[in-house]
């Protein structure tokens, strides 16, 4: 087995039969390469960049001309129709951050995806918009990097059938549109089709799996009317209240997705646009499985008719998607042969596959190395050979590029006099390595170029110098970085994201200085804004708790700061503070009488989590119960609040935090007759539940928590 890093976790690549030292070339010829860019994630954390026309055309040069990559797939495209074509919730602060940062990059400002397409197209190789087909957003109250859901596809909230629902129609799922309407289908066709020919992309590549943590088991969505109506019609069973046939069911749903994809495919092919579209890569006709907690088919259960889709040629591509098995791919290169289809293989990028399948490649920090694939940067039995030390001043780039990975890999021996003068260097991945390689050395005579690279004109070369001050580690560290957070020029990725990951390295390895957190709190204080935000991120982040000043740094914010988003961040904070009575009394007023919604909300799960680790008994344990319940019943039959679609979830879900009686009092909501509205949350609170992560059950469980719903009948035992 080969193990290499990619996008933060480390992937075992499967390699079957030996490994026979091949060129960059032969391998080309036999398994065409394509290189999949999730974009965001590069432009989020701290990835190889992909942000400026300098990381881009630096990025494709090597895809090109080392990598001898034919194809890209590149998702920026997804993200430019989601800004254009999803409701982003405002209340989802810190998304709303990432995703103005994310727009302006791929086509407010920046413009990305034009850069990509164009440095693609110079070279000669093919680009397409890389989407997720089953990937529509989520409603307000699905879990996933908290609530509310950042964002949902217009097309969903302005027709809420159009989402598939389980089958007591109390349900809707996160992500996907039923395609069972052919009017959702066409409007999903027409603005797929508008962004793939605007964007001028080659093609169209379909992911399969959803973000989103509101499937509880595979077969709870999927009985919208069409398809209640339509398989009663063919069998004569009701499916939602009935026993019936799972692989018809499947594979009834299947039916509208092949009519979708004809109609796309219609769409496209008077422009020569192709599709290709991911699938299990064990059972090729199920949708892929998302890659966290153990592999979730987020998708649920429908078939993906992919023999109906090459032998029509409504699909022109079918990619096995990570994990793999050996009779899949045998399977479906055989199909794809059959059909003048191909066949590509996500995660092997190594060993055997059949001749003529593509190769899905994932790259990241070997791109900046300056060597070619094979010497496989990254991976476990990576090839550095030392390079000449007079490289560092070639007129060659990709030599610069190659000295100061060896170096910064321990293969290569240098000063750091020799290496600080190339953090000017006119090549951004030089800047990069230069500083990595510095990092290396270890020399504290490098800090004045690490310094002055944290006013770089590329945001990864500063957050890259930020990255490296923090292992040598000064006494000027955190003033420097909080110069830096001030400075206009400062991005969404270095506040939120490079500054406490390189805060909270110091505070592993013991570097963080009493003098070091007394400026994160005196900074609580500043007058900018971002300054304010990106400390209190921070701080949570790396859980300070008893620091002197912090209490009432946070006890500050909470009363006197004017910027919402900082209460809420101080707010998440203060659950790592040892409870007080002046913690526990400040939070409670702020979840009533806070002017901010989502403050209020926020509170309500502080003041739980406080009331919880303080162990709290008696009257204090209490009174916090009965003040979530008067939050709670907020949301009840009148409410007009801006959160009424979420923010009972999260109030609900605190009185669950706190314990049994937190339990019985929603128990008591759900048994009064007044508010059936009020009854109705409760009952989702308990039974229909989603947190920050999946909130797994069976079938039967959700029959039971059906048969309680307080006014709602439904009969457990048919299910």
């Amino acid at each position: 087995m080969i193990a290499r890093i990619v996008t933060g976790v480390v992937v075992f690549l499967g390699l079957t039969g030996s490994l026979v030292a091949v060129t960059s070339e032969e391998d080309r010829v036999a398994n065409p390469r394509t290189v999949y860019f999730t974009v965001g994630d590069y432009q989020d954390l701290l990835y190889t960049p992909l942000d400026s026309p300098a990381s881009i055309d630096a990025a494709f040069e090597v895809l090109h001309k080392d990598y001898l990559v034919d194809r890209v797939w590149w998702r920026g495209g997804q993200d430019e129709i989601w800004g254009n074509q999803f409701v982003i919730r405002d209340q989802s602060r810190r998304y709303v951050r990432l995703w103005d940062w994310w727009m302006d990059l791929q086509y407010r400002v920046v413009g990305t995806n034009k850069l990509a397409v164009k440095a693609a197209h110079d070279r000669g190789m093919k680009i397409w918009l890389t989407y997720g087909l089953f990937d529509n957003g989520s409603p307000a109250d699905v879990g996933f990097g908290g609530f509310p859901y950042a964002a949902e596809d217009k097309i969903r909230i302005e027709h809420p059938e159009w989402a598939p629902v389980n089958k007591y129609g109390t349900w809707r799922q996160g992500g996907p549109i039923e395609l069972a309407y052919p009017e959702a289908r066409k409007a999903m066709v027409d603005y797929l089709a508008k962004y793939t020919l605007e964007g001028n992309y080659d093609g169209m590549a379909f992911l399969t799996y959803a973000e989103n943590y509101s499937l509880r088991y595979e077969d709870e969505f999927g009985y919208s009317q069409p398809i209640v109506d339509e398989f009663k019609k063919r069998h004569g069973v009701d499916i939602c209240t009935q026993e019936f046939d799972r692989e018809a069911w499947a594979k009834l749903r299947g039916e509208y997705l092949t009519q979708f994809m004809r109609e796309l495919h219609a769409a496209l092919k008077a422009d020569g646009k192709k599709i290709a579209v991911s699938v299990d890569g064990k059972n090729p006709n199920l949708p892929c499985l998302w890659n966290l907690e153990g592999g979730v088919r987020t998708a649920g259960k429908l078939w993906m008719d992919i023999e109906t889709w090459v032998k029509e040629g409504v699909v022109d591509e079918i990619n096995l998607f990570y994990p793999l098995s050996e009779d899949a791919i045998a399977r479906v290169s055989e199909l794809c042969k059959a059909n003048d289809a191909t066949l590509s293989v996500f995660g092997r990028v190594r060993g055997e596959l059949p001749k003529g399948a593509d190769r899905i490649m994932t790259v990241n920090y070997e791109m900046e190395s300056g060597f070619k694939w094979e010497n496989y940067i990254d991976f476990n039995d990576e090839d550095i050979p030392p390079q000449p030390i007079e490289s560092l001043k070639s007129d060659d780039v990709f030599a610069r590029r190659r000295v100061l990975t060896a170096i910064s890999k321990g293969k290569q021996q240098a000063s750091a006099s020799d290496v600080a003068p190339l953090t000017q260097d006119k090549d951004v991945y030089v800047r990069r390595s230069a500083l990595r390689a510095l990092g290396a050395i270890g020399d504290p005579s490098a800090l004045p170029a690490i310094e002055t690279a944290l006013q770089d004109p590329e945001n990864s070369v500063r957050w890259q110098a930020a990255v490296v001050l923090g292992q040598f580690a000064p006494e000027n560290t955190m003033q420097l970085l909080l110069d830096a957070v001030a400075r206009d020029s400062s991005t969404f990725q270095f506040n939120f994201v490079a500054f406490p990951t390189v805060v909270r390295g110091l505070k592993d390895r013991g570097k963080l200085r009493d003098e070091d957190a007394q400026l994160l709190i005196a900074a609580t204080s500043n007058a900018n804004d971002k300054v304010r935000e990106t400390v209190w991120t921070t701080i949570k982040a790396i859980a300070l708790s008893n620091e002197a000043g912090l209490e009432a740094a946070a006890l500050r914010s909470l009363k006197e700061d004017t910027n919402p988003y900082v209460h809420e961040l101080t707010l998440f904070a203060m659950r790592n503070i040892p409870p007080t009575p002046q913690l526990i009394a400040a939070t409670t007023e702020a979840m009533h009488k806070d002017r901010d919604e989502v403050v209020q909300v926020r509170a309500a799960m502080t003041l739980a989590s406080l009331i919880r680790s303080a162990g709290a008994t008696g009257q204090l344990r209490e009174r916090a119960i009965a003040d979530l319940i008067t939050q709670f019943r907020i949301y009840g039959a009148e409410c007009s609040r801006h959160d009424k679609d979420w923010g009972w979830r999260e109030v609900g879900n605190a009185l669950v935090l706190i314990g049994d009686d937190g339990r019985k009092a929603l128990e008591e909501i759900m048994a009064q007759r007044s508010d059936s509205q009020l009854a109705d949350l409760a009952w989702r609170v308990l039974y229909l539940k989603q947190e920050d992560h999946f909130t797994f059950i069976t079938e039967q469980q959700d029959a039971e928590a059906h048969a309680k719903h307080p006014f709602l009948k439904f009969d457990a035992s048919k299910n």
